[in-house]
C-alpha cells in the first residue's frame, strides 16, 4: 500500500480509544481509516492508502495484514469498529416485505460465484435492508484483524449518511460520489430514495456516459435537480465541467455535518472523505 494522507491528532492515545469509534472503508482502489471521539464527537484521525496491484482477495487481505496500523493503533480497544466495502453483490429488499431469517433467499438475487457470508444491514431511513455478499475469506480475515467489527456495503454508510444530513432536502437531489476506478449514485425524490448503484468507471468519458443515462432512464429534471458531489472532485475539475453542462444547482456533500473536524483536518476538503465518514451514521 502507498500512503496518501496521515493526519493524527496527537491528543489521541491508546487510553482514550475506548471513547473512539473506528471508522475503515475498504474500497476498490484504496483503503482509509477515520477514528471519531464520539464524546466531543469530533474526528481525531484521518488516514488514506493506495491500493495497487490488488487482484484477488488474497492480496487485499495480506496488504491490509501488513499495514503498521494492524500491529499498533487497530489493536486498541474501540468503543466501536465500523467497517464499510465496495461491493457490487448486494440488493434492497423494502422493509415491509423483508422477513427475518430468509436472508439466504434473497442472496439468490445476487450474482456471485465465489464462497461468501451474507450479511443484513438496515438502512432505516429508507426504509429498507441492503442485503451484501462478502466473500468468506475477506470476512473471516476482517473478524481476525479487528475487534468485533460490524461491516456494511457501501450503500449503507452513503444512503443512511445522506438522509441524515441532508434530510430537510425535499427537492429532487442526485448525489454522486467519485472516486478513482467507480462511482456510486443515489437519486432521491421528496426525500425519498428513488435510485441507487455502484459503477466502475475509470475517466470523465465514461463517467459521462452514466450521468446521461441516468438523465434519461430516471428523466431527471435538469432545472430542478440538486446536485451533490462527494470524493475524489474539485470544483471546476473535469468531472465538474462534465456535470455543470447538464445541471446548475452544483453542491458539494459536506462531512462537517456529520463530524466536527479540527483544524488539523482544515486542509482536507470536506466532501473529499464524506463516503468513509457517513459510516458514523450506520448502527
Amino acid at each position: 500500500m502507498i500512503k496518501l494522507l496521515h493526519l493524527v491528532d496527537d491528543e489521541f492515545q491508546s487510553q482514550n480509544a475506548a471513547k473512539c469509534d473506528l471508522l475503515i472503508h475498504i474500497g476498490i482502489e484504496s483503503f482509509q481509516y477515520a477514528i471519531i471521539d464520539k464524546v466531543r464527537d469530533e474526528l481525531k484521525a484521518l488516514v488514506e492508502y493506495e491500493l495497487p496491484n490488488i487482484s484477488n482477495q488474497g492480496d487485499l487481505i495480506q496488504a491490509i495484514e501488513n499495514l503498521s496500523e494492524c500491529t499498533k493503533e487497530f489493536k486498541y480497544t474501540f468503543n466501536k469498529v465500523k467497517i464499510s466495502i465496495d461491493s457490487y453483490q448486494f440488493t434492497f429488499i423494502p422493509d415491509e416485505f423483508y422477513q427475518s431469517g430468509n436472508d439466504e433467499e434473497y442472496a439468490k438475487f445476487i450474482t456471485n460465484k465465489q464462497e461468501s457470508v451474507i450479511l443484513c444491514n438496515p438502512i432505516p431511513f429508507a426504509k429498507i435492508k441492503n442485503i451484501i455478499a462478502i466473500n468468506s475469506d475477506l470476512h473471516l480475515a476482517l473478524n481476525r484483524i479487528f475487534q468485533q467489527p460490524k461491516i456494511y456495503g457501501q450503500a449503507s454508510s452513503f444512503i443512511q449518511g445522506i438522509l441524515k444530513s441532508f434530510k430537510q432536502n425535499t427537492e429532487p437531489s442526485l448525489y454522486i460520489d467519485i472516486h478513482q476506478k467507480h462511482i456510486q449514485f443515489a437519486y432521491f425524490k421528496q426525500s425519498e430514495l428513488s435510485f441507487y448503484n455502484l459503477f466502475d468507471s475509470i475517466n470523465v468519458i465514461e463517467f459521462n456516459y452514466f450521468i446521461l443515462n441516468i438523465i434519461e432512464s430516471l428523466k431527471v429534471d435538469l432545472d430542478h435537480t440538486a446536485i451533490i458531489l462527494s470524493g475524489q472532485v474539485l470544483q471546476n475539475d473535469e468531472y465538474y465541467q462534465r456535470i455543470e453542462k447538464y445541471f446548475k444547482d452544483i453542491q458539494f456533500a459536506d462531512s462537517r455535518l456529520i463530524i466536527k473536524h479540527p483544524e488539523l483536518f482544515d486542509k482536507v476538503s470536506s466532501q473529499t472523505f464524506f463516503s468513509l465518514l457517513t459510516l458514523d451514521q450506520c448502527e
